[in-house]
């Protein structure tokens, strides 16, 4: 299901394939402001990987985490917590950064003037936003690569 949506045609389009895979364990991924939290808040049933991840660091970690500008040690100790602490239920989609356990992964990608226009509007570093698409981009082929999940692509135009 490739193709480009605005709102209402994501939530649609994700819909659709969290029918088609009810019974399996279905990641969204997607960049930090391209609009995860908001379709999580649209979708029944639907979770943040970050409720999960974060709910239960240490100070160290935290520290780790928020730090500014985004490196590969923030992206590591994220990708840790999200190891260490997000399990994908069937029927219960996750939204989130780094890919898990799961059967099926939905990339949501969005393109560099709309992920300017989130950064801006959350206050947040375009730059970090970039890196972490990038990060995010090279897991997606890796895995893609292996061949041992379904992978769907949208690309986000709000």
């Amino acid at each position: 299901m490739p193709g480009i949506f605005t709102a209402d045609d994501t939530i649609s389009t994700l819909n659709a394939i969290f029918e088609k895979h009810r019974h399996e364990r279905v990641l969204v991924l997607a960049t930090i402001c391209c609009g995860k939290t908001t379709l999580v808040s649209k979708i029944p049933d639907c979770v943040d990987a970050d409720d999960m991840a974060f709910s239960d660091i240490t100070q160290e970690e935290l520290e780790i985490i928020n730090q500014t500008p985004w490196t590969k040690e923030v992206g590591d100790t994220v990708d840790n917590l999200v190891y260490r602490n997000v399990k994908i239920q069937p029927g219960h989609p996750v939204f989130g950064t780094v890919i898990v356990d799961c059967e099926a992964v939905v990339y949501l990608d969005i393109n560099d003037d709309l992920l300017l226009k989130h950064c801006e509007k959350r206050n947040k570093s375009f730059e970090d936003a970039k890196s972490i698409k990038e990060a995010l981009e090279g897991d997606w082929n890796n895995h893609k690569f292996q061949n041992i999940k379904k992978f769907y692509y949208v690309t986000m135009l709000e």
